[in-house]
């Protein structure tokens, strides 16, 4: 036994040693890497041809041993640091999988949009946008940048918006499945994926009034990028998609060209020894922006919400939002004295009620500190991702935020008709009237129905005192908007669900306003919680002590196998940011 206790020992000792060698080798390569000169003159070389992680730890262990992915964050940090370095002369951006959401889209549009202003050009190539496809959001980005390249053959496949939504009923009913699902109110639309065959009234309404003002949006950015009346583009649209050829013709397309005729072209504009150089290697070698001058802690909250800690999704290779961490980040920003205001940046289409409270509670109480709070959101901001909001200084969403989503849904699937199906039964003993109300093999019985009313009637009523409360609206105001429905970030602001327009930048710059600086005053950007030592974490990993650590290094090593994944998952995606949680004991939103 002794013998035993000492080998594991050692080896545990032996690993670690392996561990930190490793790591510290890597950490003494990235300083190095990080202090080798690059050339005078740059362009910037971004890849926008597939999604982004709204944000991705910056963790030198993770980055150590498996491959890390790139993030919005990492490409608006290179676009505003390369704003302000002479160095930098211009910037080419590969685009066109249409893979990155409204949101996000709109939000690199901006930092382009900046880039452009501080006297520098910026290409747009695309092999195609969207290859027998959509490639809508992916030309609208391109349509942010001073000329579109596309390489022969491609297509730009502009053709509009729309939205596909599954309803499961009917394979539900083959398979003996009965949904037992309620929701406040009408336009709480989660659910009618399993139990309808079609759109609701209330369903259709909010779905035709999303694609209508994302539409908008869409033509009115490509129109003013293009320089194109807004009634002449939508008669384009209805044509597409374009070829090359024809797309050069109305006037989206600037130049047919490969990539490396783009490559010589944006050298040559740049000058004499100039280089191309990614855009992450970019940022290894010059720092990120926002390094100077007085702290805003910048805490994201990305994912379906959940009580505990932050976990990973490997279907998607994103984080879930752990309530636990949330109120660790809060807690620490609000203590720390070097802090003068906090930025909550929101990526998420809700969760769970009661991690959505505590989290909002942590965001209450800093506040309270003395910490003023501004809301950056991000693809959306839904249901729990607009509770944990609403209680914030200040609300900035984009146009295409999906936001709102006032509601409740909860509920569970009667699985017995498909046990019966199969021959299998099941025994259950239970002490208690309502043991049972959670098992997926009863339905409801009427008390039980009656106690799931009263959660539902309890959940809802607080979500919308709430609001009335953080947003300083009369009750009755908030449940003729609420309701469940969702809204676009552009209709939320004329509802007062949000107080401004614009991208992370512009939050930024109202936390600068809530410290009392100067609207473009130098400020330190601090990620919180902050990272632990790199020792520390290869230790954590080692040990199992640090389930965060884990699973920041788990969601790297998940992003190489996202692509099979996607293929693999037998995902249901709601338009409207909501996606099914099940856990054993019912379904919560």
């Amino acid at each position: 036994m002794m013998y035993r206790f000492f080998r594991g020992l050692f080896a545990l000792i032996g690993l670690i040693v392996v561990v930190v060698a490793a790591g510290g080798g890597y950490l003494a390569y990235k300083a190095w890497d990080r202090e080798e000169p690059v050339s005078d003159t740059i362009v910037l070389n971004l890849d926008l041809d597939q999604d982004l992680a709204e944000y991705v730890p910056a963790d030198p262990l993770s980055e150590a041993l498996f491959a890390r992915t790139e993030s919005l964050r990492d490409v608006v940090d290179a676009l505003d640091r390369a704003r302000m370095d002479p160095r930098v002369k211009g910037v080419v951006a590969r685009l066109g999988g249409d893979q990155i959401g409204t949101g996000k889209a709109q939000e690199i549009r901006a930092a382009v949009e900046r880039f452009r202003a501080s006297d520098r050009f910026a290409f747009a190539f695309s092999h195609s946008f969207g290859e027998l496809g959509p490639g809508d959001r992916s030309y609208y980005m391109a349509s942010g940048f001073e000329r579109i390249w596309l390489q022969p053959v491609g297509l730009v496949g502009l053709t509009g918006v729309s939205a596909s939504v599954p309803f499961a009923r009917g394979a539900l009913d083959e398979l003996n499945i009965t949904p037992e699902l309620r929701h406040r109110e009408e336009y709480k639309s989660f659910m009618n994926t399993f139990t309808e065959k079609g759109f609701t009234e209330p369903h259709r309404e909010m779905m035709e009034a999303l694609i209508g003002d994302l539409e908008g949006q869409l033509v009115s950015g490509i129109a003013q990028g293009r320089g194109m009346d807004p009634a002449a583009l939508r008669q384009l649209i209805d044509r597409g998609p374009f070829l090359d050829r024809e797309a050069v013709a109305a006037k989206l397309v600037d130049q047919i060209g490969y990539f490396d005729e783009v490559r010589s072209a944006a050298l040559a504009r740049a000058g004499a020894g100039a280089e191309l150089i990614d855009g992450a290697d970019y940022l290894r070698s010059a720092g990120r922006p926002h390094v100077s001058g007085p702290t805003i802690a910048v805490i994201y909250g990305t994912g379906s919400i959940q009580s505990g800690k932050t976990g990973v999704d490997p279907l998607s290779g994103g984080t879930s939002m752990g309530s636990e961490d949330m109120v660790e980040a809060f807690d620490k920003a609000a203590a720390d004295p070097q802090v003068r205001a906090i930025l909550f940046r929101i990526d998420s289409g809700g969760g769970s009620a009661v991690a959505s409270e505590t989290i909002r509670r942590s965001l209450v109480k800093a506040r309270e500190a003395g910490k003023p709070v501004i809301v950056s959101m991000g693809e959306a901001a839904a249901s729990g991702g607009y509770w944990i909001a609403m209680n914030a200084d200040r609300i900035v969403a984009q146009p295409g935020t999906l936001t709102g989503s006032i509601g409740v849904v909860a509920g569970k699937m009667v699985t017995s008709g498909l046990w019966d199906r199969f021959g299998i039964e099941w025994g259950e003993i239970s002490k208690g009237a309502h043991a049972s109300m959670w098992s997926s093999l009863t339905p409801y019985s009427d008390t039980e129905s009656q106690r799931l009313d009263a959660i539902l009637d309890d959940i809802y009523g607080a979500f919308v005192r709430n609001v009335a409360e953080a947003r300083r609206l009369p009750v009755t105001s908030v449940r003729d908007i609420a309701k469940g429905r969702v809204w676009t970030g552009a209709q939320a602001k004329a509802l007062g669900l949000v107080d401004e327009l614009g991208d992370m930048d512009t939050a930024l710059g109202f936390a600068r306003q809530a410290a009392g600086l100067a609207q473009d005053a130098a400020v330190t950007v601090e990620i919180f919680p902050k990272p632990d030592s790199p020792f520390r974490q290869v230790v954590d990993l080692v040990t199992g002590a640090s389930e965060a650590r884990t699973a920041a290094a788990t969601q790297a090593m998940l992003a190489r196998f996202q692509p099979l994944l996607r293929e693999l998952a037998p995902l249901v995606r709601d338009p409207a940011a909501e996606t099914l949680t099940m856990p054993p004991t019912g379904l919560t939103r």
